[in-house]
């Protein structure tokens, strides 16, 4: 009789823990929820083993002690893994049809990163998007337009509205020629595709645009390939027969679900998620092909030439069998003009070119750029700007 009730609390404390778990999985309370869910399921091992004997019992302490490990691995990487503080009105991002994610709603949204360690201030800023669901770009509001697609470059991630580059380039032009910023954080080549693909802003952009421009760099690779988890409703895209398919989202129904299980695993993050990212040669390469299908697309669609501003990475492409130049070559045999946007001459005279703690353009770095912009196509694209701002 003493034995059997000494059986009763443990026996009482699986249901518990059991229910613990599922309420840590389903409500994720602290960032660190996934550490307590592999506690908790040591506990569950360990109170079982202490209730059988045999093989049962040895097996169980078999399945605790991997579990504790999990609990150790798991709590090193919590500590260890590089965190920062950011913070974003409710709404400025959700899943949105077609391009995966954008703003819920027109309005202005506050954005804050600052980093944990010291409480020092990375950035602060507001982003106004407009009616159209776009950042704001002050210009004409009539005629022919210069439209910017591309990321959180080019949409000004950690800049005011007057620091983004499209709207320093519509200030270069006197604000007398209509300019559009398409960009937002975290696009890439395939929304470009898949915006002039099912004419989401044909409406905004008009009938008649003058120049794409589409900044770009190599790491872009990584989300046409749909490598990182927050591109997971985005569009994907695959080479078949040679050509550039749309294949759906790129995660959807049980990969989602265990990819974004994996994800919320410091461990994962920290020490598996690194390598499975590294782009491959098939990556680059699926890379220039849709940005190629996105550049024939304007000139048959809209009949405008597409500009690419290119930044060039260097290292990150080792082990692809690409370099920057090779894709800069492929770009302009495929029809795109492409313009070093590197700014290594600035740098290297000490210029501040990325905001610090964090690596977006500076307020800097968007007016050099568009200058140089401008200056090209002032020089070799006779056409594009309207008269009274040349």
């Amino acid at each position: 009789m003493a034995r059997k009730l000494s059986r009763m609390p443990r026996l009482a404390a699986i249901p518990v823990l059991l229910a613990l778990i599922g309420w840590m999985e389903a409500r994720h309370p602290v960032p660190a929820f996934r550490l307590f869910t592999f506690f908790f399921v040591f506990l569950v091992f360990a109170d079982l083993a202490s209730l059988l004997l045999g093989k049962g019992r040895n097996g169980l302490v078999v399945l605790a002690s991997l579990a504790f490990g999990l609990c150790v691995v798991e709590g090193v990487a919590t500590v260890l893994e590089p965190k920062t503080l950011k913070k974003e009105t409710k709404g400025w991002s959700v899943a949105r049809p077609v391009i995966g994610w954008g703003p819920e709603h027109p309005g202005r949204f506050h954005a804050e990163k600052t980093d944990p360690k010291s409480g020092a201030v990375i950035y602060v800023a507001d982003y106004t998007i407009d009616a159209n669901l776009l950042r704001q770009t002050i210009s004409s509001e009539k005629g022919p337009a210069i439209v910017f697609f591309g990321d959180s470059f080019t949409f000004g991630e950690g800049l005011s509205d007057a620091a983004t580059l499209p709207q320093v380039f519509a200030d270069l032009l006197g604000r007398k020629q209509r300019v559009l910023n398409l960009g937002f954080s975290g696009y890439g080549p395939q929304q470009f595709l898949a915006e002039l693909q099912t004419g989401r802003f044909d409406g905004v952009i008009g009938a008649q645009p003058r120049l794409f421009v589409f900044m770009t760099f190599a790491g872009h690779a990584e989300r046409t390939a749909c490598k990182p988890i927050w591109v997971r409703f985005g569009p994907r895209y695959a080479l078949e027969n040679g050509q550039v398919a749309l294949k759906g989202a790129c995660y959807e129904g049980l990969r989602l679900r265990v990819r974004e299980w994996l994800e919320n695993t410091a461990s994962y993050r920290l020490f598996i998620e690194p390598y499975l990212q590294k782009v491959t040669h098939e990556d680059v390469e699926l890379y220039i092909r849709i940005l190629l299908a996105a550049v024939n697309l304007a000139k048959e669609k809209y009949g405008v030439a597409t500009l690419i501003p290119f930044i060039p990475v260097g290292d990150y492409l080792k082990g692809t069998g690409f370099s920057d130049d090779e894709i800069v070559q492929r770009l302009r045999d495929g029809g795109a003009v492409v313009l070093d946007v590197s700014l290594a001459k600035e740098e290297a005279a000490g210029a501040k070119l990325v905001i610090e703690g964090d690596g977006h353009p500076t307020p800097s770095a968007n007016r050099l750029r568009a200058s140089i912009i401008k200056d090209y196509i002032e020089n070799h694209m006779p056409g594009i700007l309207v008269a009274a701002v040349r």
